[in-house]
Order: C-alpha cells, then sequence, then structure tokens
C-alpha cells in the first residue's frame, strides 16, 4: 500500500509539472518546424530470451521522419530495425535468430516552450520478418525456417538537440524496450 501511495504522489507531481508548463498542442516545439527531416540512428535494448547467448548483430535501428508543413505538430515516416543472436547448447546445437522489422511510424510532436526539445508520441504499423537457423535436426522449428507478421505498436520518445541539427534522441516502444542514438534535423 505504500508504494501505491509513493506512486500515486510522483504521477501527481510529474503530471502537475507537466500540466503547469507552458505549451500549445497544436504547434511544433522550438526545435522543430514543419518541413523538417529528422533522422535517428542506434543502439536498442531488448531480451534474447536465453542467458548465456550472444548477440551476432546487436540491436540496431535507423528511422526518418518528415514534419508535416500543416497547422498541426505531426511527422510521418518509417523505420528499418535489425538484431541476430545466436546460442550454443551443451549437447552441441547451435542456432541463430535473426529478426528484422520494416514499418510506417507518424508521431505528434507536444509543443513545449523548451529550445532543445522535442517530446513526442505515436504509433507504427509494419512488419517483422524472423529466421531461424539451427544444425540440430530434431529442432521443433526446422533447421532453416522463416516467421513473419504485421505489428502494430506505440511509441514515445524525445529529441534532445545540442546544435540547430544534431542532438539524441531516446524512445522506449517495439521492437526495442528502449532505444537510444543520435539524432540529426535538416
Amino acid at each position: 500500500m505504500k508504494k501505491l501511495c509513493f506512486l500515486l504522489l510522483i504521477l501527481a507531481t510529474v503530471g502537475g509539472t507537466v500540466f503547469a508548463a507552458d505549451f500549445d498542442i497544436l504547434s511544433y516545439p522550438p526545435p522543430v518546424k514543419g518541413g523538417n527531416i529528422l533522422i535517428d540512428a542506434g543502439l536498442g535494448i531488448r531480451g534474447t530470451g536465453y542467458s548465456n547467448s550472444k548477440w551476432r548483430i546487436p540491436p540496431l535501428f535507423v528511422q526518418v521522419e518528415y514534419a508535416l508543413p500543416v497547422q498541426v505538430p505531426i511527422s510521418v515516416g518509417g523505420l528499418f530495425t535489425i538484431y541476430s543472436y545466436g546460442y550454443n547448447w551443451s549437447d552441441g546445437e547451435k542456432w541463430t535468430w535473426t529478426d528484422f522489422t520494416i514499418a510506417a511510424r507518424g508521431n505528434w510532436h507536444w509543443g513545449f516552450d523548451i529550445n532543445w526539445l522535442d517530446l513526442y508520441t505515436g504509433l507504427s504499423l509494419g512488419y517483422t520478418v524472423s529466421k531461424w537457423k539451427s544444425n540440430w535436426a530434431h529442432s521443433s522449428w526446422g533447421n532453416n525456417s522463416g516467421y513473419g507478421g504485421f505489428y502494430f505498436a506505440g511509441q514515445v520518445g524525445a529529441h534532445f538537440y545540442f546544435t540547430k541539427m544534431i542532438g539524441a534522441v531516446v524512445e522506449v516502444g517495439y521492437p526495442y524496450w528502449i532505444k537510444g542514438g543520435i539524432a540529426f534535423k535538416f
């Protein structure tokens, strides 16, 4: 009960601070303008499911968005992610899992009046392709199988601009728990 009360107190404090800030819901934040191209690239964090597995390709992402030159602060664009990990079992079995995602995304940029900060929330719709490879003849998934499927996800993130064109990005959402990297704005 104490933890729940403490959590509610934190949420009330953060919520009150956010709503006390000066922002315009129908305009881009100061670092972003309609017509800008936003490019982000970096690393993500996600689990592999096995404690002894090793990354073959770390969780990488690239996303590009175009800030629409309209009266509402919306950007649209795309996302590409890739990662691969493998596991060596004690009985000699080796397998590799590779996953890549391509998606369309749209974000709403919150108009807080902070010159270096761009907070956004959005939705993604895409397709994920997974490839399983194993040297074990009795694998229930097959020795060289491919899987794929559509996904629908949300994201929440922030750009922190150090200069007019370069900054950092941090985002939570699918397909990585959290991702961060470098941000460019043109």
